[in-house]
């Protein structure tokens, strides 16, 4: 136990590693429940894997992650999170420490809380409603950016997503506009709002990244369902390949178009490519 607390974090991670065959595991739990917001994410994650060996023999692991979502620790909450999760379905009581994960600065922490908040809302559908308000209105631009990809994995049929998501095209952070404009582009089915933005953007929009993006969408849904695509869509395209000023946005346009028609796109070259 007194290695759980070493100060050279090898040493904790390798204690954490020996707690799984340790016949004494089960007394181990608790220090292990707080090794799950040691500030090294290697250490955190050994003793996330030791909770869940000691947790298929033990229900005691139950309580100390209980216990640990009530930390005032976000990483130990989420890791609580992450670790319960690994040992059954994802359950509502996780909202809070996954939500706050969202908005994490670790890019992996975002990406594994998306994900589990996915799988929570096939099992709970009140999920749902929740990722919808916290694009329309949450405070952080991350989380708002972090809601519209998970919607796109989670409802992409439901018109509630479709809606919030080409309201997000205008969001007032420009990484948020891109996350709803992709997000756009793995909708099923989607309503005549979505494409008339999709175009508008193309047309309109002053971020290349933007228009790029509406491109890839529009080729996307388009071969999927060519009877709705907006008039005007391939000539946009056309002009878009033949004359934009960025290579990237000319190689999306051709691509997109490539796409609509079933062909092999040419690759757009620009001056010195």
């Amino acid at each position: 136990m007194e290695r759980l607390r070493h100060p050279d974090p090898e040493e904790r991670r390798a204690a954490c590693l020996a707690a799984r065959g340790d016949p004494a595991a089960a007394l181990l739990a608790d220090a292990l429940g707080h090794a799950l917001g040691d500030p090294v994410k290697a250490v955190a994650r050994a003793a996330s894997d030791a909770l869940v060996e000691i947790g298929r023999r033990e229900r005691h692991v139950d309580a100390v992650l209980r216990e640990a979502l009530r930390s005032e620790s976000p990483r130990r909450r989420f890791t609580a999170a992450y670790t319960s999760v690994r040992l059954q379905p994802p359950t509502p009581g996780l909202l809070p420490a996954l939500l706050e994960a969202l908005g994490s600065t670790d890019g992996d922490v975002r990406w594994a809380a998306a994900r589990i908040l996915v799988e929570l809302g096939r099992l709970h559908g009140e999920v749902l409603g929740v990722l919808v308000g916290l694009l329309r209105g949450g405070e952080d631009a991350v989380v708002r950016r972090m809601a519209a990809f998970c919607l796109r994995e989670l409802a992409p049929d439901r018109p509630e997503s479709a809606n919030v998501l080409v309201a997000a095209t205008r969001d007032p952070d420009l990484h948020v506009r891109r996350a709803a404009l992709s997000a756009l582009a793995g909708l099923l089915d989607p309503p005549p709002e979505v494409w008339d933005r999709l175009l508008e953007v193309l047309m309109k929009d002053g971020d290349s990244a933007a228009k790029r993006i509406a491109a890839v969408a529009l080729g996307e849904l388009g071969a999927g369902s060519p009877t709705s695509l907006p008039a005007g869509a391939c000539d946009c395209l056309r002009a878009l390949a033949a004359r934009a000023p960025e290579v990237d946005l000319r190689r999306a346009a051709e691509r997109a178009l490539a796409r609509l028609e079933g062909r092999t796109p040419r690759v757009a070259r620009g001056n010195g490519d």
